[in-house]
């Protein structure tokens, strides 16, 4: 049997951009069954089954290529066992980013019946002189999450993203180890004892993992006021005027509106498909 780290091995070998090969591997998906190993082929795959999102719908994710690079069979074969092993394993639809690997491929991604979804925006922000912090409210006040605060962060996280598209919550465990690793900053905002907003970024490159407001805390602002903690965090210690950058689904209007206020613009848009199995 092949071992995890003979994938990893090769993922490093073959590695794909802006894919954490040996986390999606080794945390996000429940073992062989979900892990397509096709190394004959130059590629190995992942169905990210561990987090399930809105409906049942599974990402997917190619973490190592050989040349950087699918032809036009291998992306359809890939596809068809994605789909026969995706709903043995309790996913009822399938989304995949058109991503440099996927996109000389759509036309055929989309006679398989994949529909668009919806859009990510990748948006970045170079001036952060949006105006002066918004006042938190009487007895709020910002914490590390890790370790004190772990239990009302994956709450707040859990409620936050509910039924948002493009938004994966791992499991309890997975959000305590990840919350430990190098360069993982988590900010929480907590009232009087109960968690009403976080913030996730890493370090150095001041990218902005999560702006969450909690499920029941609609209408208070408390957006604005993680958007302030971001700017506090990440342009202190920003270096060489680095930007502070963002993914967002193009569905929540809401938020887009916020990060333009925080004179966010949209430097990149990718599409994302949907196919129901």
């Amino acid at each position: 049997m092949v071992t995890l780290d003979t994938l990893i091995g090769f993922c490093a070998a073959h590695p794909v951009p802006e894919t954490d090969a040996p986390r999606i591997l080794a945390r996000l998906n429940s073992g062989p069954a979900a892990i397509i190993d096709w190394r004959e082929r130059g590629v190995v795959a992942v169905i990210l089954d561990t987090i399930i999102g809105v409906n049942g719908v599974v990402p997917f994710e190619v973490v190592g290529l050989a040349d950087g690079r699918m032809n036009g069979s291998l992306a359809t074969d890939l596809l068809a066992e994605l789909a026969a092993r995706a709903t043995k394993l309790g996913a009822r639809s399938n989304e995949l980013a058109m991503t440099p690997i996927w996109q000389p491929h759509r036309a055929a991604i989309e006679a398989a019946g994949y529909r668009h979804y919806y859009s990510d925006y990748d948006m970045s922000c170079r001036n952060p002189a949006w105006g002066p912090d918004l006042p938190l409210p009487p007895g709020a006040a910002w914490h590390d999450a890790w370790p004190d605060w772990a239990d009302v962060y994956i709450d707040v996280l859990t409620t936050g993203f509910a039924d948002v598209p493009g938004a994966f919550v791992p499991k309890p465990e997975e959000i305590r180890r990840y919350l430990q690793q190098s360069g993982i900053k988590a900010r929480i905002l907590i009232e009087n004892g109960k968690g009403i907003g976080l913030l996730r970024y890493t370090e150095p490159n001041t990218y902005i993992n999560a702006v969450v407001r909690a499920g029941d805390q609609k209408g208070r602002r408390i957006g604005q006021m993680v958007m302030d903690e971001a700017r506090r965090c990440l342009v202190r210690q920003a270096e060489n005027d680095a930007p502070m950058t963002l993914t967002v689904v193009d569905k929540n209007t809401a938020a887009i509106e916020l990060y333009r206020r925080c004179n966010f613009d949209i430097d990149r848009e990718v599409a994302v498909l949907i196919r129901h199995f």
